[in-house]
C-alpha cells in the first residue's frame, strides 16, 4: 500500500480529535465525574480504533500518522497519570509514571534516530499494543478508583511494557546496523 503524505486525513484528524478529549478526561477528573469521564474515554477509544481502521480502509495511512498516533497515546495517559499524582483526590504510583516517562522518551529518541537515518517510520509491534492498552486500562481503573483492579492492571501493565521495551531494542539494534 503507498504512504501518502498528506497530513489532514481523516485518521490523523481523529488522533487530534483524541488528544482534544484529554481536556474533558482531566476537567471530569477535576469535577469527581466518574460517569462523564466514561463517556470521555469511550470517545478517546473510539477513535483510537477507529483512526487505524480507517487509515487502512480509505488508504490514508502515513508516516506522520504513524508517529502522531502513538505519540497522542502517551501524552494523554502520561497527562492522566500526572494530574492524579498532583491531585489529592487520586492515588497512582510516582514510580509507575517514572518508569513509564522514561520508557516512552526512549522509543520516541530511538524512532526519530531511525527516521533522522531516512529509514522508514516503525510500527507499533503487537506487544507493544497491547502494553498500551492494559496501560491505559490500569490508569482508567485508578482514575475510577477501582481497586485492586487497578493495582493488578498495573502490574501486568509493568510485566508488558518491559517485555515490549525488550522487542523494540532488539529491533532498534538490527535497523541501527543497516544504516
Amino acid at each position: 500500500m503507498p504512504m501518502i503524505r498528506f497530513v489532514w486525513t481523516v485518521p490523523n484528524l481523529l488522533t487530534i480529535l483524541r488528544f482534544l478529549l484529554l481536556f474533558p478526561i482531566l476537567w471530569s477528573m477535576s469535577e469527581s465525574r466518574p460517569a462523564l469521564l466514561c463517556v470521555f474515554v469511550f470517545f478517546a477509544i473510539l477513535t483510537d480504533s477507529l483512526d487505524g481502521f480507517i487509515a487502512r480502509r480509505l488508504n490514508q495511512k502515513s508516516d506522520f500518522g504513524k508517529m502522531l498516533d502513538p505519540v497522542v497515546d502517551k501524552i494523554n495517559v502520561l497527562a492522566v497519570i500526572l494530574f492524579m499524582l498532583i491531585s489529592k483526590q487520586y492515588e497512582f504510583p510516582l514510580w509507575f509514571f517514572l518508569f513509564l516517562s522514561i520508557r516512552e522518551l526512549t522509543v520516541l529518541l530511538c524512532g526519530f534516530y531511525i527516521v533522522i537515518k531516512n529509514k522508514p517510520v516503525m510500527e507499533s509491534n503487537r506487544s507493544g499494543k497491547y502494553s498500551a492498552f492494559v496501560t491505559g486500562v490500569a490508569v482508567f481503573m485508578f482514575a475510577l478508583k477501582l481497586q485492586p483492579f487497578g493495582w493488578i492492571l498495573l502490574w501486568l501493565a509493568l510485566a508488558l511494557t518491559l517485555y515490549s521495551s525488550g522487542e523494540y531494542l532488539r529491533r532498534f539494534i538490527r535497523d541501527s546496523k543497516e544504516i
